[in-house]
This record gives structure tokens, C-alpha cells and sequence, in this order.
């Protein structure tokens, strides 16, 4: 049997999320990591993958993967949607059927099930890690930290 694929959209799921859409507001850099760190902890004891796409941006570094997590970025002009639908297209049938597609943009829900791959929304998936306990959505508030606070939690 072959190991499930999760395709994720990226900054999708960033928005959907109350405290990593907070972050991105303040540094998207800090966001994407977050991100990639929350999924690798949820997949480390899993046997699915995890593809995370984003939209590309030249100034991005692409050294955010993981063992588990595969960080991609789109190149300009495609987007992160185009390059999605491209990873399910350019496999046959029966590969689709191991992709479970994350997004809640309908235009890329609709690729994935009319190609056969499964498909949840980034609201459904956010609930999975949630009950994982990987990710305190809405359990605590976001704080702004002061270079002050910074600074003496890097001198302990």
C-alpha cells in the first residue's frame, strides 16, 4: 500500500488559523516556520508525508523542509494553487487517490475531487491538530514580545 500525501496550501491554512494569521500580521517568516514546525511534529509519528506549498517569493529561503515536511515554493508568475494542481495532474489515477488535498479554496477542492484525491478543508485539518494538541489556535492570545523580553529570554 502506498503512503498517503497531504498537499497543503500554505498560506490557506496560515489565514485560517487565529494565531499564525496574528503572526504572519507581525512576520510572515516567523509564521511559515511556526507552521512547518507544528506539521513536522504532527507527522514525525505518522507514515504520511506532507507537501506544504506557498506562494514563491525570490526572497524566501526554501530551507524551511523537514524529514516529514517538503517545503515548495511556486515561481513566479504560478501561484501556489497552480503548482498543486500541477503535483496532482502529473500523476495517474491511482497515485491521485493518495493525496488528501488541505485548502479551503473551492477552486483547488474541486481539482482534487474531480482527479480523485481526497480533499479537507484547512478549517478540518486546523480542528486535527488542534486535537493533537499541536497548536493552541485559539486557546491563547497572541503577544507581541518587547526587544526587552526577547533579549532576557535569550540571556537564561
Amino acid at each position: 500500500m502506498s503512503v498517503k500525501t497531504y498537499i497543503i496550501d500554505g498560506y490557506n491554512l496560515i489565514h485560517k488559523s487565529t494565531r499564525l494569521k496574528k503572526i504572519f500580521s507581525q512576520n510572515p517568516q516567523i509564521a511559515r516556520e511556526t507552521l512547518v514546525s507544528i506539521l513536522s511534529d504532527f507527522f514525525t509519528t505518522r507514515k504520511e508525508k506532507c507537501i506544504l506549498v506557498f506562494d514563491g517569493n525570490l526572497n524566501i529561503p526554501s530551507a524551511l523542509s523537514t524529514p516529514k515536511v517538503r517545503v515548495i515554493f511556486s515561481t513566479p508568475p504560478d501561484k501556489a494553487d497552480d503548482v498543486i494542481k500541477k503535483i496532482i495532474l502529473d500523476k495517474n489515477l491511482t497515485e491521485r487517490k493518495n493525496f488528501i488535498v488541505v485548502s479551503s479554496d473551492n477552486e483547488i477542492i474541486n481539482c482534487a475531487k474531480s482527479c480523485g484525491a481526497g480533499r479537507i478543508s484547512s478549517e478540518e485539518f486546523l480542528k486535527i491538530l488542534n486535537s493533537k494538541n499541536l497548536t493552541t489556535q485559539d486557546e491563547k492570545p497572541f503577544v507581541k514580545l518587547t526587544d526587552e523580553e526577547i533579549k532576557k529570554m535569550l540571556e537564561r
